[in-house]
């Protein structure tokens, strides 16, 4: 019997998945968890592991693909009888010809999703880089135009386009659309022609497409039109009014290179962080608040246990184990902050799964250290370390893609003094720990007022506004800074 695999959902927000490339091929034999390919999305590259053990009959979708959550992408004959019979060839190729009409509820639904803050991106990016064939330019296309757009959808959902050809998911119809797109001069590099998302935006990126060049001639029609039928303004011009609000200027030439300008091709990863980042920002109205922290009292602490420390775990404590600690120990008190934003409804969460903001060579993830708050500073400390070095490797597990309720970034690392990150949706507020320098302050000993030497670290937190309020992020913000700035210098490693 056959087992169908599926393209695994790899985040909360991941809607789809690009096969990097398949690490078997029809016709070899496979046990249960072996890696059967490697998929990347804009959180993480992965191996998907087969799920029960037999004999690869079909693989459903090639390298470099890019498909839904949920798409087969291979069947997996559990008796071994392979692929290449005559009798399972009808039956395999059965549902590959209904697959359009059967991806069509999937991708409607996961479309109005991608417009959610609950989809928005999930990395804590300091860098923002917004896609530039993302906005919809509705604006160039009249209502003259709009009639053809059932016809588009009809022939989409056939299979074919104006040259009858054209395969393409109804939400890479849509964007055909928003973009007035004559879909005779798409080519695509999908399975059998199929038209996809890349080939849309490639197409978009090369320049003005011929229709939208062509736009001002179905203005001039349109405007015309009363001449010809008098009865025409009193019913067009309502739907004219309606329109002009939703139009959107249309996204800026971008020059070609010259010289001695390299492109380089955005990576699978980074187009998602640019897509998500983007999202994230036109949907989550951001708030920031920054405070400064004394750390002297824990930078000591460090230094007086860190030696005794690496000599028996191999490794160094880190100040971001610390603020964890710190973080997970305030929450508590500040159930709000630990929580998830789910449109008409705020969910408090339970568990206290710490997001970890991990610089990799091409991009950033976010990994989860499920229930920190039970974990010691050396558990903290260890997994930390764990999940960094797996996270450059593409070795995390899925599980720890998902499932965060707040995130701690350390951009300090790299010198950083003060940064505004993104909040990490569906989460509702984001802390970046920056360099700790040393600098003069002044403090009070003794009742005087005196300048000491102290090693000193601001705190950013980057707050959903519809969620929470500047009081509600301040009293968590002090809190925290009151569990640092009077850490016990005795306080256990674990």
């Amino acid at each position: 019997m056959a087992t169908t695999i599926k393209m695994p959902q790899l985040g909360e927000s991941v809607t789809e998945g690009t096969i990097e490339r398949w690490l078997v091929k029809e016709g070899d034999t496979v046990e249960q968890y072996d890696p059967l390919f490697e998929v990347v999305t804009d959180k993480v590259n992965a191996e998907v592991p087969a799920e029960v053990a037999g004999t690869i009959s079909k693989i459903l979708v090639p390298d470099g693909e890019t498909v839904a959550v949920g798409t087969p992408v291979a069947e997996i004959d559990g008796d071994g009888a392979g692929a290449g019979t005559a009798d399972d060839a009808p039956a395999a190729e059965a549902p590959a010809a209904e697959e359009p009409a059967q991806a069509e509820p999937a991708e409607a639904e996961a479309t109005p999703q991608a417009e959610t803050p609950a989809d928005a991106g999930e990395a804590a990016a300091e860098q923002q880089e917004a896609a530039p064939a993302e906005p919809a330019t509705p604006a160039p296309q009249s209502p003259a135009a709009e009639p053809s757009a059932p016809d588009d959808e009809a022939a989409g959902a056939n299979g074919d386009g104006a040259t009858g050809t054209a395969r393409m998911t109804p939400a890479v119809r849509r964007l055909v659309r928003e973009h007035g797109i004559d879909v005779a001069q798409l080519r695509g590099s999908g399975a059998g022609g199929r038209v996809t998302r890349d080939d849309v935006l490639a197409f978009i990126e090369k320049g003005p497409s011929a229709p939208a060049q062509e736009a001002p001639k179905p203005a001039e029609t349109a405007a015309a039109a009363p001449a010809e039928a008098p009865a025409a303004p009193s019913t067009d011009a309502p739907a004219h009014a309606a329109q002009a609000p939703a139009a959107t200027p249309a996204p800026a030439s971008v020059p070609s290179p010259a010289g001695g300008d390299v492109e380089v091709p955005l990576s699978q990863m980074r187009k998602g962080i640019a897509k998500k980042m983007t999202q994230v920002k036109q949907t989550v109205p951001h708030a920031y608040t920054v405070i400064e922290v004394d750390m002297t009292n824990v930078v000591r602490w460090r230094e007086a246990n860190n030696a005794a420390f690496k000599a028996r775990e191999g490794a160094s404590l880190s100040y971001v184990a610390v603020v964890v600690k710190a973080v997970t120990e305030t929450l508590r008190k500040h159930p709000t902050i630990n929580s998830q934003f789910a449109d008409d409804k705020i969910i408090l969460k339970q568990a206290m799964n710490i997001g970890i903001a991990v610089a990799v060579d091409n991009g950033l993830i976010v990994p989860v250290i499920a229930n920190a708050d039970q974990l010691s500073i050396s558990g903290v400390n260890g997994r930390i370390r764990d999940i960094s070095t797996r996270a450059n490797a593409g070795k995390l597990r899925l599980d720890e893609l998902t499932g965060g309720t707040f995130t701690v970034n350390n951009t300090g690392w790299f010198g950083s003094v003060t940064s505004m990150p993104i909040v990490n949706a569906p989460e509702v507020a984001i802390l970046s720990m920056e360099a700790i320098v040393k600098r003069p302050v002044v403090i009070e000993v003794e009742g005087a007022d005196v300048i000491a030497i102290r090693h000193m670290m601001n705190m950013a937190c980057s707050f959903d506004h519809r969620v929470l309020d500047g009081a509600q992020v301040g009293f968590f913000l002090a809190d925290v800074r009151k569990a640092l700035e009077e850490w016990d210098p005795g306080t256990p490693i674990g």
